[in-house]
C-alpha cells in the first residue's frame, strides 16, 4: 500500500485518539483527584506519626515516643500501622516529667465512623482498656493480641490533678497495610496511562514507509 493510501487510515486513527482524549479527559481528571483524596495520608493517623526521626504521640502539649512491636512474627519496629495480627507490645515513653504525675488511660475501639458512633455504645465497640493510673517511670507497656484484621482507633487520655484531660485520637489499622498503600499504587498507574494519551495526542503521525512499487 502506498503511502497516499496509509494516510487516511492513520488520520482516522489519529481522529480517534483525540476523540477519546477528549470525552475521557473530565471522567479521568476526577479519578485522579478523587484517588488522591482517598490516599492522603497527612491526617489519616490524627496525633500520631513519624517526627525528626522517631515515631511519636502527640497528647495535649507533650509528647509521648511510641514504638510497636509484634513479638511472635518479626523484630521490626512499627509506627502507626500494626503489618499483621496477633499479638503486639506498644510502648510510650513520656518525654516531660508531668506527665509522670498524671494518670493516663488506654482504649482501643474499631473504627465505626467518628467519636459520635463510638460514644454511642462505647463498651460495644471497645476491643482494649487500661484504666486511668500514673506511670512514675514516664514508660507504659500496654499489650493486646489482635484476632482479626481490621480498621481500630487508639484513644489515650491524660487527666492531671488541677483539672487538664487531655485526649490524643489516632487511626490506624491491624493487617490492612496493603489495603491503605493500594489507592497509591493505582495512582500512578492511572498517571502512567494519562501521560501515554497525552504523548499521543501530540506526538506527530507519521505514515509507515513503504517500498515503490516496480515501474511496469
Amino acid at each position: 500500500m502506498s503511502d497516499s493510501g496509509l494516510a487516511p487510515f492513520w488520520r482516522s486513527i489519529d481522529g480517534f485518539l483525540r476523540s477519546a482524549i477528549r470525552s475521557a479527559a473530565p471522567a479521568l481528571l476526577i479519578l485522579l483527584l478523587t484517588l488522591f483524596a482517598a490516599s492522603a495520608p497527612a491526617s489519616a493517623h490524627g496525633r500520631l506519626g513519624s517526627a525528626e526521626g522517631r515515631c511519636r504521640l502527640y497528647i495535649g502539649p507533650d509528647i509521648m515516643n511510641f514504638t510497636g512491636y509484634l513479638p511472635d512474627a518479626s523484630k521490626n519496629e512499627f509506627c502507626e500501622d500494626i503489618p499483621a495480627t496477633g499479638h503486639t507490645i506498644i510502648a510510650l515513653d513520656a518525654e516531660q516529667d508531668e506527665l509522670r504525675d498524671m494518670a493516663v488511660e488506654i482504649r482501643i475501639v474499631k473504627d465505626v465512623g467518628g467519636e459520635e458512633k463510638e460514644n454511642a455504645d462505647i463498651d460495644s465497640v471497645t476491643v482494649a482498656y487500661r484504666g486511668p493510673r500514673t506511670y512514675p517511670t514516664g514508660t507504659i507497656n500496654f499489650e493486646h493480641v489482635f484476632a482479626d484484621a481490621g480498621y481500630f482507633v487508639g484513644i489515650v487520655t491524660v487527666t492531671g490533678e488541677h483539672g487538664e484531660r487531655w485526649v490524643s485520637r489516632f487511626p490506624f489499622s491491624v493487617g490492612m497495610s496493603f489495603m491503605r498503600t493500594l489507592p497509591y499504587y493505582v495512582l500512578m498507574g492511572m498517571a502512567v496511562v494519562a501521560l501515554f494519551f497525552i504523548y499521543l495526542r501530540h506526538a506527530p503521525v507519521r505514515p509507515l514507509k513503504t517500498d515503490p512499487e516496480p515501474a511496469e
